[in-house]
Protein backbone atom coordinates (compact mmCIF):
# COMPACT_ATOMS: atom_id res chain seq x y z
CA UNK A 1 0.00 0.00 0.00
CA UNK A 2 1.67 3.25 -1.03
CA UNK A 3 -0.72 5.78 0.78
CA UNK A 4 0.61 5.82 4.00
CA UNK A 5 3.76 6.82 2.90
CA UNK A 6 2.68 10.27 1.86
CA UNK A 7 2.12 10.67 5.92
CA UNK A 8 4.55 8.80 7.32
CA UNK A 9 6.76 11.98 8.38
CA UNK A 10 5.99 12.65 11.55
CA UNK A 11 2.79 10.88 11.74
CA UNK A 12 1.12 7.98 12.68
CA UNK A 13 -0.93 5.36 10.95
CA UNK A 14 -4.03 6.01 13.02
CA UNK A 15 -3.65 9.69 11.64
CA UNK A 16 -3.79 8.95 8.22
CA UNK A 17 -7.64 9.54 7.61
CA UNK A 18 -8.53 13.06 6.69
CA UNK A 19 -8.40 15.34 10.38
CA UNK A 20 -11.06 17.81 10.31
CA UNK A 21 -11.72 19.95 13.49
CA UNK A 22 -15.36 19.85 15.13
CA UNK A 23 -15.04 23.71 15.27
CA UNK A 24 -12.10 26.24 15.15
CA UNK A 25 -11.98 29.52 16.76
CA UNK A 26 -11.20 32.61 14.56
CA UNK A 27 -7.99 32.80 13.55
CA UNK A 28 -5.69 35.16 15.56
CA UNK A 29 -4.64 38.60 14.18
CA UNK A 30 -2.08 38.92 11.27
CA UNK A 31 -3.83 35.47 10.18
CA UNK A 32 -2.32 34.18 6.68
CA UNK A 33 1.01 36.27 7.35
CA UNK A 34 2.33 33.14 8.50
CA UNK A 35 4.66 31.25 5.45
CA UNK A 36 6.31 28.25 5.40
CA UNK A 37 9.85 28.20 4.53
CA UNK A 38 12.01 24.73 3.98
CA UNK A 39 13.88 23.22 7.00
CA UNK A 40 17.05 23.03 6.28
CA UNK A 41 18.31 23.00 9.75
CA UNK A 42 17.65 24.52 13.37
CA UNK A 43 18.54 23.89 17.24
CA UNK A 44 21.37 21.67 16.48
CA UNK A 45 18.96 19.26 14.14
CA UNK A 46 19.48 18.92 10.11
CA UNK A 47 16.49 17.72 8.34
CA UNK A 48 18.38 14.97 7.63
CA UNK A 49 17.80 13.72 11.32
CA UNK A 50 14.40 14.77 11.51
CA UNK A 51 13.11 12.57 8.27
CA UNK A 52 14.96 9.71 9.67
CA UNK A 53 13.21 10.01 13.23
CA UNK A 54 10.22 10.55 11.46
CA UNK A 55 10.26 7.15 9.16
CA UNK A 56 12.32 4.96 11.71
CA UNK A 57 8.69 3.90 13.76
CA UNK A 58 6.93 2.66 10.31
CA UNK A 59 9.57 0.34 10.65
CA UNK A 60 9.97 -0.17 14.15
CA UNK A 61 6.17 0.12 15.25
CA UNK A 62 6.89 2.42 18.02
CA UNK A 63 4.25 4.99 19.15
CA UNK A 64 4.90 8.31 18.17
CA UNK A 65 4.03 11.47 20.58
CA UNK A 66 2.05 13.98 19.56
CA UNK A 67 4.12 16.97 20.45
CA UNK A 68 7.77 16.05 19.78
CA UNK A 69 10.57 17.56 20.67
CA UNK A 70 13.82 17.96 18.91
CA UNK A 71 16.96 20.11 19.64
CA UNK A 72 16.28 20.33 23.69
CA UNK A 73 12.79 22.02 22.89
CA UNK A 74 13.72 24.32 20.32
CA UNK A 75 12.15 22.35 17.56
CA UNK A 76 8.28 21.06 17.78
CA UNK A 77 7.53 18.04 15.63
CA UNK A 78 3.70 17.66 16.21
CA UNK A 79 1.25 14.89 14.44
CA UNK A 80 -1.98 15.80 12.34
CA UNK A 81 -4.62 16.81 14.94
CA UNK A 82 -2.13 17.62 18.01
CA UNK A 83 -2.69 20.46 19.92
CA UNK A 84 0.65 21.74 21.18
CA UNK A 85 2.42 24.74 23.34
CA UNK A 86 5.46 26.24 22.83
CA UNK A 87 7.81 29.11 23.89
CA UNK A 88 8.03 31.79 21.34
CA UNK A 89 11.21 31.59 19.26
CA UNK A 90 10.05 27.72 18.52
CA UNK A 91 10.90 26.21 15.43
CA UNK A 92 7.60 24.36 13.98
CA UNK A 93 8.28 21.58 11.78
CA UNK A 94 5.87 21.30 8.87
CA UNK A 95 5.29 17.87 7.92
CA UNK A 96 5.05 17.13 3.96
CA UNK A 97 5.35 13.93 2.02
CA UNK A 98 7.86 11.62 1.83
CA UNK A 99 9.16 8.18 0.60
CA UNK A 100 11.69 5.39 1.73
CA UNK A 101 12.80 2.45 0.26
CA UNK A 102 14.48 -0.29 1.93
CA UNK A 103 16.44 -3.99 1.28
CA UNK A 104 13.62 -5.46 3.45
CA UNK A 105 10.58 -4.36 1.50
CA UNK A 106 8.54 -5.39 -1.45
CA UNK A 107 8.41 -3.22 -5.00
CA UNK A 108 7.99 -0.55 -5.55
CA UNK A 109 9.72 0.42 -2.64
CA UNK A 110 12.68 -2.50 -2.26
CA UNK A 111 16.31 -1.32 -3.26
CA UNK A 112 19.81 -2.94 -2.08
CA UNK A 113 22.15 -0.67 -2.35
CA UNK A 114 22.41 3.06 -1.38
CA UNK A 115 22.71 4.25 -4.50
CA UNK A 116 20.00 2.14 -5.64
CA UNK A 117 17.75 3.12 -2.73
CA UNK A 118 18.06 6.82 -2.55
CA UNK A 119 16.92 6.25 -6.91
CA UNK A 120 13.95 3.98 -5.52
CA UNK A 121 12.83 6.72 -3.20
CA UNK A 122 13.44 9.51 -5.60
CA UNK A 123 11.31 8.12 -8.31
CA UNK A 124 8.44 7.20 -6.48
CA UNK A 125 8.53 10.81 -4.65
CA UNK A 126 8.46 12.23 -8.01
CA UNK A 127 5.80 10.13 -9.64
CA UNK A 128 3.91 9.64 -6.90
CA UNK A 129 3.19 13.56 -5.36
CA UNK A 130 1.03 15.19 -6.94
CA UNK A 131 0.06 18.26 -4.70
CA UNK A 132 1.13 19.73 -1.89
CA UNK A 133 0.01 23.29 -0.16
CA UNK A 134 0.11 24.52 3.19
CA UNK A 135 -2.50 27.21 4.68
CA UNK A 136 -1.48 29.17 8.04
CA UNK A 137 -3.63 30.69 10.42
CA UNK A 138 -6.59 30.66 7.42
CA UNK A 139 -4.51 32.28 4.89
CA UNK A 140 -4.07 31.29 1.12
CA UNK A 141 -2.67 27.84 0.46
CA UNK A 142 0.92 28.25 -0.31
CA UNK A 143 2.24 25.74 -2.93
CA UNK A 144 5.32 23.70 -1.56
CA UNK A 145 6.05 20.91 -4.00
CA UNK A 146 9.23 22.70 -4.50
CA UNK A 147 12.51 21.19 -4.57
CA UNK A 148 13.57 23.98 -2.02
CA UNK A 149 11.56 21.26 0.36
CA UNK A 150 13.21 18.56 -0.39
CA UNK A 151 15.97 15.82 1.53
CA UNK A 152 17.33 13.29 0.55
CA UNK A 153 18.80 10.99 3.91
CA UNK A 154 22.29 8.97 3.38
CA UNK A 155 21.39 5.17 3.81
CA UNK A 156 20.56 4.28 7.57
CA UNK A 157 19.95 1.22 9.26
CA UNK A 158 16.81 -0.18 11.70
CA UNK A 159 15.88 -3.33 13.02
CA UNK A 160 12.37 -3.79 11.58
CA UNK A 161 9.88 -5.23 14.14
CA UNK A 162 7.51 -7.77 12.80
CA UNK A 163 4.00 -6.47 12.05
CA UNK A 164 5.29 -3.28 11.19
CA UNK A 165 3.48 -0.43 9.20
CA UNK A 166 5.44 -0.78 5.82
CA UNK A 167 5.54 -4.92 6.37
CA UNK A 168 9.28 -5.12 5.82
CA UNK A 169 10.85 -8.40 6.41
CA UNK A 170 11.95 -8.48 10.29
CA UNK A 171 15.85 -7.93 10.81
CA UNK A 172 18.42 -5.72 10.37
CA UNK A 173 17.13 -3.30 7.27
CA UNK A 174 19.03 -0.31 5.51
CA UNK A 175 16.83 2.56 3.88
CA UNK A 176 17.08 5.78 2.22
CA UNK A 177 14.31 8.52 2.48
CA UNK A 178 13.16 11.38 0.65
CA UNK A 179 10.47 13.12 1.82
CA UNK A 180 9.62 17.27 1.55
CA UNK A 181 9.83 18.81 4.86
CA UNK A 182 8.87 22.90 6.04
CA UNK A 183 9.37 25.04 9.20
CA UNK A 184 6.77 28.47 10.59
CA UNK A 185 9.33 30.69 12.49
CA UNK A 186 8.51 33.37 14.46
CA UNK A 187 5.47 32.83 15.30
CA UNK A 188 3.44 35.46 17.77
CA UNK A 189 1.80 34.21 21.12
CA UNK A 190 -1.28 33.23 20.77
CA UNK A 191 -3.14 30.37 18.90
CA UNK A 192 -1.98 29.15 15.43
CA UNK A 193 -3.60 26.34 12.71
CA UNK A 194 -1.61 25.49 9.69
CA UNK A 195 -3.06 22.86 7.63
CA UNK A 196 -1.52 20.78 5.01
CA UNK A 197 -3.46 19.74 2.17
CA UNK A 198 -1.91 16.71 -0.61
CA UNK A 199 -2.92 14.20 -3.39
CA UNK A 200 0.49 11.98 -2.77
CA UNK A 201 -0.14 8.33 -3.42
CA UNK A 202 -2.83 7.74 -5.25
CA UNK A 203 -5.20 9.20 -2.18
CA UNK A 204 -6.01 12.68 -0.88
CA UNK A 205 -4.99 13.84 2.20
CA UNK A 206 -5.30 16.86 4.92
CA UNK A 207 -3.70 17.11 8.33
CA UNK A 208 -4.54 19.83 10.86
CA UNK A 209 -1.99 21.43 13.16
CA UNK A 210 -2.40 23.70 16.07
CA UNK A 211 -0.45 25.63 17.90
CA UNK A 212 -0.34 27.82 20.97
CA UNK A 213 2.58 29.82 21.59
CA UNK A 214 2.70 31.24 25.15
CA UNK A 215 5.34 32.92 26.93
CA UNK A 216 6.96 30.95 29.74
CA UNK A 217 5.61 27.49 28.46
CA UNK A 218 7.39 24.51 29.22
CA UNK A 219 9.17 23.60 26.08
Amino acid sequence: MKYHRSVALLASLAALSVITPASQADPPAGAGAGKVAPFTSGGGVSAEEVLIAGFIPSYTGESVPACGRLGGGKVLAAQPGSTCTVKPGTKVLVPLPGASCSDAEPAPFFAETAAEQRECALANVRQDVVRVTVSVDGGPPQNVLSDRFLTITDQFGVVSQPGNPFGAEPGPTTVVVVGYLGVLRGLPPGRHTFVVSAFAFGGSFTGIWTVNVVPGADR
